[in-house]
């Protein structure tokens, strides 16, 4: 049976779905990310290949040509320690084979903005990098994302429809909008 594994970063206040099929991987400031790899290689070798879920804050902020500050992404996901950046994308090739699809559940991680193309805030670039290292197909969007948590801030995650254009990063390389602004499988629909 394909497990689903959710990457979740505490900095993102909130509780992950539980259910039989779902193992969750907390993850901080304090905690690398990298050092995760090797659980993760062995649930695919077990299971099959598994579909992640990331749950955490984007880094944001600038358009590096023009010298913005504004509500931009692309520049990376607030993951862990080290995060995900374009220094250390090459990383998740740890995982090649055991991951079939990863869902970044991030603001603004495949905003690229027309003045950051080829830049370290080129977001494109960055989940299409992440889909090629891993051999996964990477949904991610190109704005903010809301959430809810019910009535307390630990609640449950719910993210509603996706905000803005949901992008679909095929290991291949090649990349578009995702079909109805919808991945095959979305979190709320996993037990």
């Amino acid at each position: 049976m394909a497990r689903h594994v959710i990457l979740h970063d505490r900095r993102l206040q909130g509780s992950a779905p539980i259910g039989r099929t779902l193992t969750t991987i907390q993850l901080d400031k304090s905690r690398s990310l990298f050092a995760t790899f090797p659980i993760i290689s062995t649930l695919g070798r077990l299971d099959g290949a598994q579909r992640f879920f990331i749950l955490c804050h984007g880094y944001a902020g600038t358009n590096q040509r023009a010298g913005l500050c504004a509500d931009m992404g692309g520049m990376g996901l607030e993951l862990g320690r080290e995060g995900v950046m374009h220094s250390n994308v090459a990383r998740w090739s740890a995982i090649r084979g055991a991951v079939s699809t990863i869902v970044v559940y991030s603001c603004g991680a495949a905003d690229t903005q027309p003045e950051n193309v080829g830049t370290t805030a080129d977001g494109k670039y960055l989940m299409g990098a992440l889909a090629l290292h891993t051999q996964a197909t990477v949904y991610a969007a190109d704005r903010i994302q809301w959430y809810t948590t019910g009535l307390s801030s630990n609640g449950p995650f719910n993210f509603g429809s996706w905000e803005g254009t949901l992008w679909k990063f095929e290991p291949s390389g090649t990349f578009g909008p995702a079909l109805g602004n919808r991945v095959p499988l979305e979190l709320g629909e996993v037990s």
